[in-house]
């Protein structure tokens, strides 16, 4: 396990696929269903069923875990939501664009079969909910869809900051973020904390909001 610490923000990484316990499967379904049926829309964040788990139960913080796993590249269709599922999600700064492959033209269907990747990775967002009153936490599903690995460590610290600044609207703190040992995610945490890294456009420690950690002397 590798844990990265600097004044300001903790970050951890672990070889294993997942440093938090997931309490749904990771499959091709997950990214297939829709909010009537209690799933979700794949590339859609699930802010509006956060805010709602935070008032009823009042989680103040979280730990965010990423990670892929693979799936067979293949090509589906979501009659509820009309959309193309199977296809690389594209990524706005990092941050996954929900309903792009959706459509009711053949034309437009044949041009993506001709020029779009078919995703061979499932990338899912999970938080870990705590709350200071009680010693047990809670998983939620907060996010999942289809990629390839054409991403980048810029496009990962992009969608976690966006993750975080999301997550404060519905009164959640991110306190920190885990993934597996992919070079991306790495570096990523290293630009984050200036671990032999620096993110000159982007002065993260010097953020009004940032996590100082207090490390006892003894």
């Amino acid at each position: 396990m590798i844990i990265i610490i600097s004044n300001n923000i903790t970050l951890a990484s672990q070889s294993s696929a997942q440093v938090l316990p997931i309490s749904s499967p990771l499959s091709p379904t997950m990214a297939t269903g829709t909010k009537a049926d209690g799933k979700i829309v794949e590339g859609e964040f699930r802010y509006d069923a956060l805010r709602d788990l935070q008032t009823s139960n009042n989680y103040q913080l979280a730990v965010c875990s990423e990670n892929c796993t693979s799936v067979t590249p293949k090509v589906m269709y979501d009659a509820s939501t009309n959309i193309f599922i199977g296809f690389s999600t594209p990524l706005d700064h990092g941050v996954s664009v929900t309903q792009f492959f959706q459509t009711d033209s053949y034309d437009q269907l044949k041009e993506w079969f001709e020029n779009e990747e078919k995703s061979n990775l499932l990338n899912v967002h999970m938080l870990e909910l705590l709350t200071i009153s009680k010693s047990s936490s809670t998983s939620f599903l907060l996010g999942a869809y289809r990629i390839t690995s054409k991403f980048n460590s810029i496009d990962v610290l992009r969608r976690w900051l966006w993750i975080f600044e999301r997550s404060r609207i519905s009164n959640i703190r991110i306190l920190a973020f885990s993934a597996d040992c992919d070079p991306k995610y790495l570096r990523a945490m290293r630009l984050i904390t200036g671990f032999f890294a620096k993110l000159p456009n982007i002065p993260i420690s010097e953020r009004n909001d940032v996590l100082e950690v207090k490390l006892p002397k003894n």
